[in-house]
């Protein structure tokens, strides 16, 4: 039986090709988990590199900083130097010719990592020599090719403790450590008297770092972790050992691998499942192709056991061949990343990627498991079949069709997901007040979606009929011929077409949830966000001085200004601030259209707002005049509304003093006017003019616009991650189409020979398998986007049960790319198969049908 040619190797070739992509893409998670758990780590040793004890800044009762430096503390027994611990420091490297703003955030710069110079730690200083002096600074070679620095450059640096601005010179180039990977603006290396000089506040040399750092101790050689911190103690210091340190700092990085390694496992666990399918799908048309051989082979003797190891066999030969090949193509895409990285990110990056023997380990595993899992239910089929069948007559191979009982299963399975996904609606009502509310109503809707999926996949051989019968007719209808037999031969094979579909609408289901869950969330947030502060920034006060409405206005990245009345309105809970502005300012700068200025005589604010003064909905309140008279409003709870606003006329009939607020509204982030801007910036310019203001006359501060955009910056990096992670089974998923479409032309050698024969065109015959992968990956992409688009509404739905105010959205450019991707994806994948099937001559086809 081992001798037998039963299963050629290239109709395996698909099937290597997909087992080679997901392992590939398994090492690379394996690569990349490991890669950031060792900066992770060199990150959080880095600072306590060399040193044995640590010594916490200590207070006097009366609040001054107990005597403490690395010089004093050097000088204790057993210790043989000590520097600062600034892994949490940082500082803003000034642009050229910046002198440097009142507000370091407005400064033109590049934020940098602050270090401090370790006694005993080797900095492989490739010029120049460690800095020693109270202005002297090392740069990594990295910051020093961006910014042109050399051995004797002066460069500005501004503190972010101090504010001061101070010119520092380079005594040094250092290569970058693998922890600056993580801070991609660069480091900035001081030793203990340039600490000190940055860190000191200006005009005040007493404040030193030493004041609130943790100092880090040297020990001399022979004298231990324990006996050093024994001294210290002696000595009067707040002193602990590095590895206590380093105990609770590995767990927080082990947590942080942690929770890296769970994210890519589900997206890992995403491309097994679809490669399953795939591979599934090989071996089962492969085996249904070779069905007679395998009879043929029973008849001369061959036992069931061996009929089973020959599917196995061949299954753990291509499990193996694939992830060595996808292991290999793992380590040169890793190794071209770090590349790019270098040159583009930072030099801190590897050259060669290292040997981990988990990223190989792993994926030959996990393809191995995969192989065989795939070559199962083949295996059983081999193994059943019975030796009369060689006597038979080769008949043209015919798909199965669903059966009722099938159909009726997964139509139940659809009803009972759909009635689970409903379930998490239920309970936002029968749970309302429950803690376990959103939990139960996100799994609610988690086991629902993932029922329908289930559902759905199972009743494609029973929609694809009709569908494919349906485009027969269109088809028809147009005049395309080549399109009419396509859709035939789709009908006559519905289960096979139907499994090789299904691995595509879990990947586009996948990334349609994804797309929409974001856009949904994101839209969700915004109105939440200007519902309750429908202004991006407000400045109010009681007073302004002259221009300062001009000086908003003219702030870069600032689309309209406008300076609105305010006042204070006493409350038992204390002053409300409120505003009114006229409809024509809230034309101009409100974010929100549900926002309206409110009838004369009322006074609206939110639900929130509303408790926290002790007032509710058609209260009338009490206001006393300055000239002793009482006057009164009636408030309105308006929504999450959390400023209270009135109607010009209301303040002005009240009587009291009136302030002055300036109502801001940014100008959109792709503008012209935001084109060297971002939110943190305009907020910290804003932040800027207000702080120039008195500070007893400022009664309300608000830059929620700045919120708005990084939160929507946020969700749309992590949507591009995430949907790119899930273009790896989608990938995997066209590979399975032309895997599909390439069994096919195999199978049907003998019909393609007798077209040829009757005159059929080799470019009707391409057209044919053009149209097939077009209707697989197309419907495919077409149904995930439909149930991901759905399925990322609920999902943030049930996410956010009680907590907002749901506004779900559509991601039309990404579904409509999704789609797009499909129809590309279809007639790449019919080019190699529509070669084959128009190459090969008719006679020879006809000879070789059981090739």
């Amino acid at each position: 039986m081992s001798t037998l040619k039963l299963q050629p190797r290239r109709r395996h070739l698909a099937a290597a090709i997909t087992i080679a992509l997901t392992s590939a893409f398994i090492a690379i998670a394996v690569l990349a988990v490991g890669f950031v758990g060792e900066a992770v780590k060199a990150q959080v040793t880095g600072p306590v590199q060399g040193a044995s004890a640590l010594v916490q800044p200590a207070f006097t009762t009366e609040g001054d900083a107990a005597s403490a430096s690395p010089e004093s503390i050097g000088k204790v027994d057993g210790a043989d130097g000590a520097f600062y611990k600034t892994d949490n420091t940082f500082a803003i490297a000034l642009d050229e010719g910046e002198t440097g703003k009142e507000n370091p955030l407005d400064s033109k710069g590049t934020f940098v990592k602050v270090d401090t110079v370790r006694p005993g730690v080797d900095a492989h200083y490739v010029e120049g020599k460690a800095p020693s002096g109270d202005h002297e600074v090392a740069v990594d070679t990295s910051f020093a090719k961006k910014r042109n620095l050399k051995v004797g450059s002066q460069i500005g640096v501004q503190s972010l403790d101090s504010g001061q601005t101070l010119t520092f010179t380079v005594a040094g180039i250092s290569r970058p450590q693998l922890a600056q990977v993580l801070n991609p603006g660069g480091t900035l290396t001081f030793g203990t008297a340039g600490i000190d000089t940055l860190t000191a506040l200006e005009g005040d040399a007493s404040e030193k770092a030493s004041d609130y750092y943790t100092i880090a101790v040297v020990a001399k050689p022979g004298v231990s972790e324990e006996e050093l911190v024994s001294n210290l103690k002696a000595a009067g210091y707040d002193a602990a050992t590095v590895t206590e340190f380093l105990q609770d700092a590995n767990l927080m990085a082990l947590t942080v691998v942690t929770m890296l390694s769970a994210l890519l496992a589900g997206f890992v666990l995403i491309a097994i499942a679809t490669s399953a399918l795939v591979v599934t799908n090989s071996f089962a048309v492969t085996m249904a192709q070779r069905r007679r051989s395998f009879a043929l082979a029973r008849a001369l003797g061959a036992k069931r056991r061996q009929a089973m190891w020959a599917i196995v066999r061949d299954a753990l030969l291509v499990g193996i061949i694939g992830s060595i090949l996808g292991i290999v193509l793992a380590y040169l895409a890793w190794w071209a990343l770090l590349l790019v990285g270098r040159f583009t990110y930072s030099e801190a990056l590897p050259v060669v990627p290292g040997l981990n023997i988990f990223a190989i380990l792993i994926p030959i595993l996990a393809s191995l498991i995969l192989a065989v899992c795939a070559s199962v239910f083949p295996a059983i089929s081999a193994s059943r079949v019975k030796p009369l069948e060689a006597l038979r007559p080769a008949e043209i191979a015919s798909g199965k069709h669903a059966s009722l009982i099938r159909t009726i299963f997964a139509s139940a399975v659809v009803a009972l997901g759909v009635v689970v996904s409903l379930g998490s609606f239920v309970v936002e009502i029968v749970l309302k007040d429950s803690e376990f509310m959103i939990l139960i109503s996100m799994l609610c809707a988690f086991f629902g979606c993932l029922t329908i999926l289930v559902g759905v996949i199972g009743l494609l051989p029973a929609l694809i009929p009709p569908v494919a019968k349906l485009g027969n007719a269109l088809a028809s209808a147009l005049g395309f011929t080549s399109a009419r037999f396509a859709f035939l031969n789709l009908a006559r094979h519905p289960k096979r077409t139907g499994i090789t579909m299904s691995a595509l609408i879990i990947g586009t289901t996948l990334m349609a949830t994804m797309a929409s869950g974001a856009v949904t969330a994101q839209n969700t947030f915004e109105h939440d966000i200007t519902d309750r502060v429908p202004v991006d920034t407000i400045i109010a006060a009681t007073d302004l001085p002259a221009g300062f409405l001009e000086k908003v206005q003219k702030t870069e990245g600032v689309d309209t200004a406008r300076q609105v009345p305010t006042a204070e309105l006493p409350f038992d809970a204390g002053a409300m601030t409120v505003y009114a502005p006229s409809a024509e300012d809230l034309q101009e700068v409100a974010t929100s259209d549900s926002i309206e200025v409110p009838p004369p005589g009322e006074l609206h604010m939110g639900k929130a707002r509303a408790e926290r003064f002790h007032v509710h909905d058609g209260e009338t309140v009490t206001v006393n005049a300055n000239d002793g008279s009482a006057r009164e409003v009636t408030v309105r709870v308006k929504g999450k509304l959390s400023i209270s606003l009135v109607a010009p006329e209301t303040l002005d009939g009240l009587g009291i003093d009136v302030g002055k607020a300036v109502f801001v509204k940014f100008a959109a982030p792709d503008s012209p006017q935001r084109a060297h801007t971002t939110s943190i910036q305009l907020t910290g310019a804003l932040s800027e003019l207000s702080n120039q203001l008195p500070p007893e006359t400022v009664t309300a501060q608000s830059f929620d616009g700045a919120q708005r955009e990084v939160m929507a910056t946020v969700i749309q990096t992590l949507l591009t991650i995430t949907v790119a992670l899930l273009a790896v089974a989608v990938v995997v998923a066209i590979v399975g189409v032309a895997n599909t479409l390439s069994l096919s032309v195999i199978e049907r050698s003998s019909e393609y020979a007798l077209m040829r024969a009757l005159g059929t065109s080799k470019g009707a015959i391409r057209a044919m398998l053009v149209w097939e992968g077009i209707f697989i990956a197309f419907l495919g992409s077409l149904v995930g986007v439909l149930l991901g688009t759905a399925f990322g509404m609920l999902g943030v739905r049930s996410l956010l049960a009680g907590e907002f105010d749901f506004y779900p959205a559509i991601p039309w450019l990404y579904l409509l790319m999704i789609l797009l991707a499909g129809l590309i994806a279809g007639v790449l994948a019919s080019i190699l198969p529509g070669m084959r099937a128009s190459a090969t001559a008719p006679a020879q086809a006809l000879a070789q049908r059981d090739e």
